[in-house]
Formats: C-alpha cells, sequence, structure tokens
C-alpha cells in the first residue's frame, strides 16, 4: 500500500512491489459425513441406556438443524415448539447473540416427543438434555462421548459436532436451499461469512446436483 502510494504520487518512479503476488489463504476443505457412517454411529447406541439415548436424539437434532453443538445442549424445554416444529434459540445462548429460529422435520418431531417424555419420567428439570444426575450436560462430555462412539462403530474418520454441522450446511444447499436461508438458520452475520465456511461441494456433488436441475431435462418434464 505505501508503495503503491508513493507511485500514485510520483515519488518513485517504479512500484518494487507490483510483481508480488497478494498471499491467497487456501482452506482445507472438510471431510463430508456419508450415510452409511452417520447411520453406522446412530445405529452403534444402545437406546436402553439414558445417556446413550439422550446422545442418540441430540446427535439426529444437530443433523436436522444446523445448531451448534453449544446451543443445542442449552435449550430449555420452553424453547422447542413441538407442534409448529420449531426451536426458539435466545440471544443468551447464541454464538451471534442474535435470537433466531431453527425448524425440524416431521421425523425429528416423533423422536423429540419421546425423548421428553422419557427424561420427563426420571427427572424435572427446564432443561431438554441433561446428564445422567439431572445437572446440566456440557459440550466436552458430548464430544468425549462421540468419539467413543466413532470407535465403537468402527468409523475411520471420527465425525465431529462441526462437521455435522457443515453436512447439514451443504445438504440444505444442494437440495436447492437458498444460502441467505441457509445464513439466517446457522445464525451467521451475513452471507459472505455461509459462503466462506461451508460451501465444500465435490465434483460427485456439482453432477448429483445439475442431473436434477438440467434445464432440458425439466423441459421435457
Amino acid at each position: 500500500m505505501y508503495f503503491t502510494w508513493l507511485y500514485d504520487s510520483e515519488v518513485i518512479k517504479k512500484n518494487p512491489t507490483v510483481q508480488i503476488r497478494p498471499y491467497k489463504h487456501r482452506r482445507k476443505p472438510k471431510s463430508q459425513i456419508k450415510d452409511v457412517d452417520f447411520n453406522k454411529l446412530i445405529k452403534s447406541l444402545d437406546l436402553t441406556s439414558f445417556a446413550e439415548y439422550r446422545d442418540y436424539v441430540i446427535l439426529q437434532l444437530l443433523m436436522d438443524t444446523g445448531m451448534r453443538i453449544g446451543e443445542t445442549l442449552n435449550l430449555k424445554m420452553d424453547d422447542v415448539l413441538i407442534d409448529k416444529k420449531a426451536i426458539f434459540i435466545p440471544a443468551e445462548i447464541a454464538k451471534g447473540r442474535k435470537n433466531r429460529y431453527v425448524f425440524f422435520s416431521t421425523i425429528m418431531q416423533g423422536i423429540l416427543r419421546k425423548w421428553i417424555d422419557y427424561k420427563e419420567r426420571y427427572f424435572d428439570t427446564e432443561y431438554v438434555f441433561i446428564s445422567t444426575r439431572g445437572s446440566n450436560f456440557n459440550v466436552m462430555n458430548f464430544e468425549k462421548n462421540l468419539k467413543k462412539y466413532c470407535i465403537r462403530a468402527r468409523i475411520a474418520e471420527s465425525i465431529t459436532c462441526h462437521q455435522i454441522r457443515n453436512n447439514f450446511a451443504r445438504r440444505f444447499l444442494l437440495s436447492g436451499g437458498e444460502i441467505f436461508i441457509l445464513s439466517k438458520i446457522l445464525g451467521h452475520s451475513s452471507v459472505i461469512v455461509t459462503e466462506q465456511a461451508y460451501l465444500d461441494v465435490t465434483s460427485e456433488d456439482i453432477r448429483k446436483s445439475y442431473q436434477r436441475f438440467s434445464p432440458l431435462e425439466n423441459m421435457r418434464k
């Protein structure tokens, strides 16, 4: 910048930085979660165990909503609007410190209903997800459990919570979702943040998406 100013001001006759290319940071693409691996993970959990049943529900909620794990574990019963298939994430637990809503599927609605009924047989607490002692369940313990489940399920590359969030974003876009809407769901400050963080698509993703949106194919339907 300084040498450019000197050159533009005719203080120097040649800009020594003109041939220097700006450094471009290459972000390593995030690995994708295969359907078979996620299903293996889910099926490896023991649903007769309170802790593993809880984690079974959490994993599917993360995949269905794109929520951050910290937001998920701090949800209170009043935040979950079962009949509307929506979750209110208050500013105090959101990373961006802004209120927002996320939404879930009919399948997830049934899973959540069963979990809440089950949990309330044992604990009277305002939190949706709790420890086996009835206290608030923290991120570190969940991530520790997740690593254990991945080993048990014999998944070659361990699945992480952030990877599930990334997978949600990728699938949302490839299914025809709009990036502006995705940005709101994820709680990002702008669409640019979403583009930089979550647009890891492969050539196979592009091929499958094209086959659904081919102009010629759609004309003949």
